[in-house]
């Protein structure tokens, strides 16, 4: 389970995203923040999805599941609606996957993630920091 969220400071403004990787008893993997540059909350939160599923594609897992607090941004990237700047990355990174599961989620698994996120929003876009465990 791959919990996603993006954050901007002023819309726009500096923006980040944030990851946190679960395992199926919700054991914390590992956690990622990444720096976006000047950026809106939609696409910070665009840009939390899809290094997601890059990162999971690195650490070789073949079934996964989204979650965010944005419902509209899993819509769009469950219909296949990516923007066009991530198109082409997101056809390679999801060739690799044989499911992908959209759910969208509040509570505790977004309060770490959006933490995550801001970490992100104090990070140069394309920094990213990834986090073995729990940060």
């Amino acid at each position: 389970m791959f919990c996603c969220d993006g954050s901007s400071f002023g819309n726009p403004g500096s923006a980040g995203f944030g990851v946190v990787i679960r395992d199926s008893n919700c054991q914390v993997l590992g956690a990622m923040s990444g720096g976006i540059g000047v950026a809106t909350n939609y696409l910070a939160e665009y840009y939390g999805i899809m290094c997601a599923v890059e990162l999971d594609v690195q650490w070789g897992m073949l079934k996964i599941i989204i979650v965010s607090d944005s419902k509209y941004v899993l819509t769009e990237f469950a219909k296949g609606r990516v923007p066009w700047f991530m198109k082409g990355r997101w056809k390679i990174a999801t060739r690799k996957l044989n499911q992908i599961k959209y759910q969208h989620g509040d509570g505790e698994a977004n309060f770490s993630a959006d933490c995550m996120a801001k970490k992100g929003v104090a990070l140069a876009a394309g920094v990213r920091q990834i986090y073995i465990g729990r940060p």
